[in-house]
């Protein structure tokens, strides 16, 4: 997977602030005025972490004390929700997305302690069978509009099942993309869904079950589980 260029100065951020309404809080994600696709808050990591409060509000203990990971966390959306809500969440990206991960962590620290929750960023790149993380085990792995670069398709999916081959806990996944009209990334993402089915039960969830306010029928949702 290719590594990209994430520098950034406090003069080239601002702040998106995300309500998160099931526990009143507020987050507030910086981003960068321009960039590459780590660098702003992508639709299809609010249509996911909006789906977590949904589970949330309907089954409060849902997240609590869960371990979770977020792949190609960004600028750590889901990750950052899903630890607001009360899991122990390890959030994880290229290298240089990690600045700017961990300000967004930090900026949030204060509320996720308070609910009882727990973020730290670490670098992850996909398909490296060497990284410390993969011998940790997940209850939940999170991952928006991470289908993007042909390159990433093979070393994503290794990941996936790393994760998945574990002893004990057999993580269940959720998966969001965003469906673009570019016949490349329809291409990418058909391709992507073939290998996921081979190895993963890969369930769509309803529009009717997601966020009221937050679900698109150009964004698709999924739960996945190992077969």
């Amino acid at each position: 997977m290719s590594h990209r260029r994430s520098s950034f100065q406090s003069n080239d951020l601002f702040p998106r602030e995300i309500d998160i309404e099931v526990c009143l809080k507020t987050l507030k994600i910086y981003q960068k005025i321009e960039g590459d696709v780590n660098c702003v808050v992508w639709d299809a990591s609010l249509v996911l972490a909006k789906y977590l409060e949904t589970m949330c509000q309907n089954k409060p203990e849902f997240l609590s004390s869960i371990r979770v990971l977020e792949l190609g966390s960004g600028l750590g959306v889901v990750g950052l929700t899903a630890a607001t809500l009360g899991a122990q969440v390890t959030l994880t990206d290229l290298p240089e997305a990690l600045p700017l991960l961990r300000l967004n962590i930090n900026e949030n620290k204060s509320k996720i302690s308070s609910m009882g929750g727990y973020a730290i960023a670490e670098s992850l790149v996909w398909g490296d069978s060497t990284s410390q993380i993969l011998k940790e085990e997940f209850d939940i792995i999170v991952l928006a509009d991470c289908v993007y670069y042909e390159e990433a398709l093979d070393p994503l999916v290794q990941t996936l099942q790393c994760f998945t081959n574990t002893i004990t806990k057999k993580p269940t996944m959720y998966l969001t993309q965003e469906m673009r009209d570019s016949e490349v990334q329809k291409r990418l993402w058909t391709k992507f869904f073939e290998k996921l089915n081979e190895i993963f039960n890969v369930e769509q969830i309803p529009e009717e079950e997601q966020h009221k306010n937050y679900r698109s029928p150009d964004i698709l949702l999924f739960k996945i589980t190992k077969k």
